[in-house]
């Protein structure tokens, strides 16, 4: 019987010359956790079945959601936080694999066959236990997650201290209302070259980040299980009608169904 292995092994500091090219790693908790900035020498894909997680780096925010998996690349410095209960599973890759994909995280939306491999793998794989079963298994996952189209979709943090100090605070409070020229000040900027070096910065206009910014906040809320009501409101939306359409754009989900899909993931 195969042995579950924590969400980050104790022989990951082993050279590795001494280990599988693929390591596994499993994840299950019920109350919410927050993982400081680190990395790993080995590149990580790291899955939701159940829950949400947000990785930070020092340059975007990603939210992970069910059925979904961040490749985050060897030495790459990153916090993760979860919200409510998760369930999910690592596979560490290492350096030889990692270099056929790319130097920047990427989401993608797991098939059905994939997270079952990935399931098995983070579960069965260790230092100890790799067998020609588990080579194979492996080679097939890395064939299915090769294919898979990948997607951006993060929230990307300015570089420059001064816009730093803008996005630092509306993640405190995304529900500040203070508008563009007020940031502007508190940039010690103009408006003109606050919304050019922002927009140059993150590839997104200012009150579009802001937005996405919002409703990332929204869902970690929805996930952990708080009202529809009182996520709109403290997230800067006067309208739950309102919060619920810019919702649905965002993340192809009303509310309710996010909550729902949030609950339910698990279940199979």
């Amino acid at each position: 019987m195969c042995a579950t292995s924590s969400l980050v092994p104790s022989y990951m500091d082993s050279p590795d010359a001494d280990l599988p090219w693929l390591l596994g790693g499993h994840m299950q908790q019920d109350t919410r956790r927050v993982k400081d900035f680190h990395f790993h020498s080995r590149g990580q894909i790291f899955g939701i079945g159940h829950g949400v997680m947000g990785v930070r780096t020092d340059e975007a925010y990603w939210l992970i959601g069910p059925g979904q998996a961040l490749w985050l690349p060897p030495y790459l410095r990153h916090m993760a936080r979860s919200h409510g209960a998760v369930r999910g599973w690592s596979l560490f890759i290492d350096q030889v694999r990692s270099t056929m994909l790319p130097a920047q995280p990427f989401l993608v939306r797991g098939t059905p066959l994939l997270i079952a491999q990935a399931e098995r793998l983070s579960h069965c794989i260790s230092d100890k236990s790799w067998s020609d079963i588990h080579a194979r298994l492996a080679e097939s996952f890395w064939d299915e997650f090769l294919s898979l189209p990948s997607a951006s979709v993060s929230l990307p943090f300015p570089t420059d201290g001064r816009l730093r100090r803008v996005a630092d605070a509306l993640s405190e409070n995304p529900a500040d209302t203070r508008e563009q020229q007020d940031w502007a000040i508190e940039a010690s900027m103009s408006v003109r070259s606050f919304v050019r070096h922002f927009g140059a910065e993150t590839g997104m206009p200012f009150t579009a980040w802001r937005q996405r910014l919002r409703i990332l906040n929204a869902q970690e809320r929805l996930a952990r299980g708080e009202a529809v009501t009182s996520v709109a409101l403290d997230v800067g939306y006067e309208s739950p009608g309102a919060f619920a359409a810019i919702f649905q754009k965002i993340t192809g989900h009303s509310p309710a169904a996010y909550i729902k899909l949030c609950r339910l993931s698990d279940k199979g």
